[in-house]
């Protein structure tokens, strides 16, 4: 059963290059991994492919568990209810680096619970290289209501997140700093989080995503920042969702094709919808996606590879 889960999943859908498809089949080894240990039944061995930390997280139709010690519960009662649960793959297993050190598995699923109830629905796992291996950071499953036939061609949806899930706070906008900084009075700096941008030297990609971001907020009557778990980044500025007159401008500077995915666990409460934005621009080739403005990755011009 290993064997043929792991070759199953190392056929999967590539990423491109070397280095990312050496990521991209070490993930979908791991995704493998996590059907097996459903099957076998053991909790236990289930929690231990989640990452140890006070912010790792598991969602599931509306409901959150959080933390270690929260998921590692949320196992035990899961098999408590259901008995058994049979788990399997419906489709390839997409694959997004999200740096060197932590990447995203999205797929649809089909299980089966001990008294033969069958659930369809969607799976996004974001997975963190910890000191003894990969480990899930977060997880998000999304069960169809019973009777609904899962067809073949079934994409996320194309709008951004309808509201904050957390609580918001007002910005007085000073100055746009470029395409993925702004800075807000008695706030200061405010780094949009989830997304990356390319840099003022990238000319003229920079300036086109300063553009971008200036006509996303130039006009908005409103501004508020949506945190996320961590505050601030290791150079002090602030960490946050930007929303604009109702609209996350994160989302929408992805889904525009004006910024790509970039994103560091714990904050990864819009992961699945960025992500979903990032792959409906590259395929309308929209945006930087039309020019060549992401042939070299904002991150990988700041460290010299391009």
């Amino acid at each position: 059963m290993r064997a043929s889960l792991i070759a199953l999943a190392a056929g999967f859908l590539g990423v491109a290059g070397c280095g990312a498809q050496t990521l991209g089949q070490e993930i979908r080894a791991e995704v493998a991994r996590y059907v097996e240990t459903v099957n076998a039944g053991d909790p236990a061995a289930l929690a231990a492919l989640y990452l140890r930390d006070p912010a790792t997280s598991s969602i599931g139709d509306g409901q959150i568990s959080r933390g270690w010690v929260g998921v590692s519960r949320l196992m035990d009662e899961v098999y408590t209810v259901a008995g058994s649960i049979r788990m399997t793959l419906l489709d390839s297993v997409t694959v997004t680096p999200l740096g060197d050190a932590a990447a995203i598995a999205f797929f649809r699923y089909r299980w089966v619970l001990g008294d033969q109830t069958t659930s369809d629905g969607a799976m996004s796992i974001v997975y963190r290289r910890a000191s003894d291996g990969w480990r899930v950071a977060h997880d998000h499953t999304s069960t169809l209501p019973e009777g609904t036939v899962l067809r073949p061609d079934v994409t996320a949806a194309t709008d951004g997140p309808p509201r904050p899930i957390r609580e918001t706070y007002r910005c007085d906008l000073t100055r746009i700093i470029d395409g993925d900084t702004i800075e807000c009075r008695a706030i200061g700096r405010i780094r949009l989080i989830g997304m990356d941008t390319p840099e003022r030297n990238q000319a003229p990609y920079g300036g086109q995503a300063t553009q971008a971001l200036t006509a996303l907020l130039g006009d908005a009557s409103s501004i508020e920042i949506e945190p996320d778990v961590e505050p601030r980044d290791r150079y002090g500025r602030v960490l946050g969702y930007v929303w604009a007159d109702g609209v996350m401008v994160n989302w929408a500077l992805v889904r525009r094709g004006f910024a790509v995915i970039l994103t560091y666990p714990p904050n990864v409460q819009y992961v699945d919808r960025l992500t979903d934005a990032q792959r409906l621009a590259r395929e309308d080739g929209i945006g930087l996606w039309a020019s060549g403005g992401f042939d070299c990755l904002p991150r990988d011009h700041r460290r010299g590879r391009c």
